[in-house]
């Protein structure tokens, strides 16, 4: 029905479907799901090949482990956890043969990720990509996926595999060194200009 959609139960629809083996079904959520979680994935991995290979070995490995999974109550949080781990295990191995180790991902922000749409604010644009850049890991993650993949709170817990108030913690506290860093530029120009 129009103006009723949710896509959270529109999702869990189709996760049952495929729980029945509708390969139509998981292709809907393939399609649905693939843009988003290829940003999160090239957000963290840095290379197009590398984040693609991680998305579809993900939709791959779900798919053969569809009946040990069962029914979820969330399938983007599902999703979006199954990634985020196949992330950092593509990331060890990759650091593994620099010989280095990493246990959080590092998100790189680009001018280009913060859509603005005034060309005057170019400038700030620059700023904020740096500053945004400054931050913790943990810190950027969440603002990635709260800001930029539009998460909840409680879907970023699952994914980080941390509880619901370390989430908020983590966003308060990036929120406020955003806040030192920007001095006079006001927050809502962050946080309402980052989907336009």
């Amino acid at each position: 029905m129009p103006g009723t959609y949710d896509q959270g139960e529109d999702l869990t629809r189709y996760w049952e479907a495929v729980l029945q083996n509708d390969t139509r079904a998981y292709a809907h959520i393939h399609g649905h799901l693939h843009p988003v979680l290829f940003r999160y994935a090239l957000a963290m991995l840095n290379d197009e090949d590398l984040a693609e290979d991680a998305v579809q070995e993900v939709f791959i490995r779900i798919w053969y482990r569809k009946k040990e999974t069962g029914p979820l109550r969330n399938v983007r949080a599902f999703f979006f956890t199954a990634l985020r781990r196949q992330a950092l295990n593509q990331l060890r191995g990759v650091r593994s043969m620099q010989i280095l180790h990493t246990e959080e991902p590092d998100i790189e922000f680009s001018p280009e990720d913060i859509m603005i749409a005034a060309e005057q604010q170019t400038e700030q644009q620059l700023k904020l990509s740096q500053y945004l850049n400054q931050l913790p890991k943990r810190q950027k993650e969440v603002i990635y996926l709260r800001f930029y993949e539009e998460l909840t709170y409680p879907e970023i817990a699952e994914i980080m595999k941390v509880n619901y108030q370390s989430v908020i913690n983590l966003a308060h506290k990036a929120i406020a060194q955003l806040r030192n860093l920007m001095g006079q530029v006001p927050l809502w120009w962050l946080f309402f200009r980052v989907m336009t």
